[in-house]
């Protein structure tokens, strides 16, 4: 898509309504006006939401009551928020405007030209923006507050005068919305203000070139406006900050690692060997791990050798048990940083503090706490319960390693202690745990399903609350499309967000998740083993890289294999999500199901296997079923054959056929038929004697029954007749 095009958008929104008091959506029409913005300000900031619905459903009870042209600027000042990111997709971006303008007491539809601009973004917003939404809509309602409240003539120079705009923007209270700060001066002069949306960014930018400024201002953005202007005299276009060889300038290896910010790491002392070593950790401020049978070992001791060391030390430990142990050395020497939050706890209290310098050894008689970290406790005298935490932040304990990594419960605890933290804009880019929202089905989404609304809402919303869904019933019911299809449209038909894999008999845990795989080896000619991801593992990685966009696993066919070998201890966790456990094949590390992963499973009932799925499996989905005659397949095939100008009476030939049939279990959906070869009598036989009779010969293999005599199209037409004039006899024909 053209960059162009997204700018210009922007730009007349922004005219349109700063300059007047206008509205692209629909023009003419007074909406960004001062009154607007104040309702706004009265309803949905000072009114807030802090319940756990989505923005969508928040949004609604507060402007329920809320005047037209209020709801209209807030849908527009929506627009405006999701036009720039490509972190969400053009279909879950639709969801949310129109859950604002569904409030309007007529529909109001955006134009088509700005529309299709949502489905493809420009750049990459961060989780904060995706997961803060209110905040960032709050800063842009005070935005369009403070501009109304100026002079005309301030607000005709600052439309024309970069800097004067910025100096408006930044006269609104920020409230930790500074991407959407960010992404408001490019939208609206992308030529001085790049599309870098965090303010941690512009800064690294910023130092990386600031030895070739002429003059360095100390400003960032002004600094980022000269190298921006300096690249594009050297090269001859806008430069890409976010792509090679840029981004390795500003942002190499070590940058990325210091970009992640402070980590946050669990390190148990209750029980050490016996011992309860948390009160000496907070009176003398250290935290440490034992393995009293190892001697020193430096930071920086690669884990190969400390795999070597315990092989020669504790030579009885399997290669598991050494790989467990390996890892926690690991993390505790060379991992854990200075500067990164520290959490342990003693019974119900848990004490956070931060870690202050590097390891280091100290000998002590019992060699049970040689190992320590120098740590600043902040609230050694005052634990926080664990019902103070979130469910979330509540899992993060609940793991067996002596050092585990905290991820994003590692805010709430620095939070909780009063820790000092780094500016708000400093964690923009990191993992949120946070409950993605999935688009409402859309009408034309609906209609090109062929399917009801409403249906398919339930079925969005099983999915919402559960997590994993599966689609299931006969074959031809459409089961793998509609999977496919809702796949897509929940995840914005965002590249890699969802795939798809089919279970057989012969499918494993090695398949699905991780296995040794045979790779080629370092000798000519040889074969090594390597660990590697399967599907789930590496959509599950994927997924913790974006916490604000949904994937989804489609695993078609899934009765087919045997489940409790296939998933082993990942039952445990599709029924508790955010809890970790240790994988059989990387014990070392403990893993977890974030809550952007879900599942849609297709069931074939007509297959034996269907006997394999156990209560378990069964309690750990929730089942939406799809039947030929039923809702909401009844009139699909009926309708697909009128909107298609084919004649309906091969709609009346599956309904006879699936009453001889008499088994909904076995059934013949109407996707067999919903082809164009139908429109003839000749293609029409084909597909009965290749796809059909086929199908109804396996079922009735064995017990003798002739499957042409009872299922011929011949057959069921004479009693499509016979049933016809039954009902209705004036049709026999009088006595003459």
């Amino acid at each position: 898509m053209d960059d162009d095009a997204v700018y210009a958008a922007a730009r007349q929104i922004l005219d349109a309504g700063l300059a007047r008091d206008g509205s692209l959506f629909t023009p003419g029409a007074e909406v960004w006006s001062a009154g607007a913005a104040d309702v706004l300000y009265a309803e949905f900031i000072q009114q807030p939401d802090l319940g756990k619905r989505s923005f969508v459903q928040k949004l609604k009870g507060q402007l329920e009551s809320a005047p037209a042209d209020a709801i209209q600027l807030m849908a527009e000042l929506i627009y405006l928020h999701l036009l720039l990111p490509r972190d969400i997709g053009g279909p879950a971006k639709r969801a949310v405007i129109d859950g604002a303008l569904d409030l309007l007491p007529s529909r109001l539809e955006v134009p088509a030209d700005l529309d299709r601009l949502l489905d493809n973004g420009l750049v990459r917003a961060g989780t904060a923006y995706m997961t803060q939404r209110d905040r960032q809509i709050a800063f842009l309602v005070r935005f369009v507050q403070a501009w109304k409240r100026l002079p005309a003539d301030r607000q005709s120079a600052a439309l024309h005068d970069p800097w004067l705009f910025r100096a408006v923007v930044d006269d609104v209270p920020i409230n930790s919305a500074y991407s959407q700060r960010n992404v408001l001066l490019n939208l609206a002069f992308p030529d001085t203000f790049p599309a870098v949306v965090s303010r941690r960014h512009k800064r690294q930018i910023v130092d990386a070139f600031a030895a070739e400024i002429p003059a360095p201002t100390g400003d960032v953005d002004r600094d980022l406006f000269e190298i921006t202007d300096m690249l594009r005299e050297r090269t001859g276009a806008a430069p890409r900050f976010y792509a090679p060889p840029l981004l390795d300038r500003w942002r190499g290896s070590a940058d990325n690692e210091a970009a992640t910010g402070p980590q946050g790491w669990l390190v148990r002392g209750a029980k050490v060997h016996g011992h309860n070593l948390i009160g000496q950790w907070l009176a003398e401020g250290f935290c440490s791990i034992a393995f009293p049978e190892l001697p020193e070992v430096k930071p920086g001791t690669s884990r190969a050798e400390l795999d070597e060391l315990l092989r020669e030390r504790l030579p009885e430990y399997s290669a598991s048990q050494r790989g467990v142990r390996t890892g926690v050395l690991d993390r505790f020497l060379n991992r854990m940083r200075e500067g990164d939050v520290v959490v342990t706890l003693d019974w119900q209290g848990v004490y956070v503090g931060r870690v202050t310098g590097p390891a280091g050894w100290t000998a002590t008689t019992e060699n049970i706490s040689n190992r320590r970290r120098p740590v600043a406790w902040a609230n050694p005298d005052a634990p926080i319960a664990r019902d103070q935490l979130s469910t979330a932040a509540r899992n993060k304990l609940a793991g067996q390693l002596t050092v585990s990594d905290l991820g994003p419960a590692t805010a709430e605890f620095a939070a909780l202690a009063a820790l000092d933290t780094p500016a708000d804009d400093e964690a923009e880019d990191t993992t949120a745990a946070v409950d993605v929202e999935l688009p409402e089905p859309t009408a034309a989404f609906a209609e090109k399903l062929l399917l009801d609304r409403e249906w398919l809402a339930d079925t969005v919303d099983l999915l919402r609350e559960k997590k994993q869904i599966i689609l299931y019933g006969p074959p031809g019911t459409g089961k793998t499309y509609l999977a496919y299809e809702l796949a897509q449209y929940v995840t914005g038909e965002v590249d890699g967000a969802y795939r798809l894999v089919q279970f057989h008999p012969s499918y494993s845990y090695e398949d699905f998740f991780e296995g040794y795989r045979p790779v080629r080896g370092d000798q000519r000619g040889g074969i090594a083993f390597s660990l590697e991801p399967g599907p789930f593992k590496q959509l599950v990685m994927d997924a913790r890289n974006d916490p604000a966009q949904p994937f989804v696993l489609i695993i078609d066919e899934i009765n087919r294999a045997n489940l409790a070998k296939v998933f082993g201890e990942l039952y445990f966790l599709l029924e508790y999500r955010g809890r970790r456990i240790q994988l059989q094949y990387s014990p070392t590390e403990e893993f977890e199901l974030p809550p952007n992963v879900f599942i849609i499973g297709t069931m074939n009932t007509a297959d034996r296997s269907i006997a394999l799925v156990d209560a378990a499996m069964r309690r750990r989905f929730l089942f939406q079923a799809l039947f030929p005659g039923e809702h909401p397949l009844r009139d699909m095939l009926r309708r697909w054959l009128r909107a298609n100008q084919l004649p309906e009476e091969r709609a009346d030939l599956l309904d006879e056929l699936n009453r001889a049939i008499g088994d909904r279990d076995a059934a013949v959906g109407p996707s067999y038929l919903m082809n164009p070869r139908v429109a003839d009598e000749r293609g029409l036989a084909r597909i009965w004697r290749t796809a059909i009779e086929p199908l109804l010969e396996e079922r009735h293999l064995g017990d003798g029954v002739d499957v042409r005599a009872r299922y011929g199209l011949d057959v069921l037409r004479r009693r499509l007749a016979q049933a016809a004039a039954a009902a209705d006899p004036d049709d026999i024909g009088s006595p003459g």
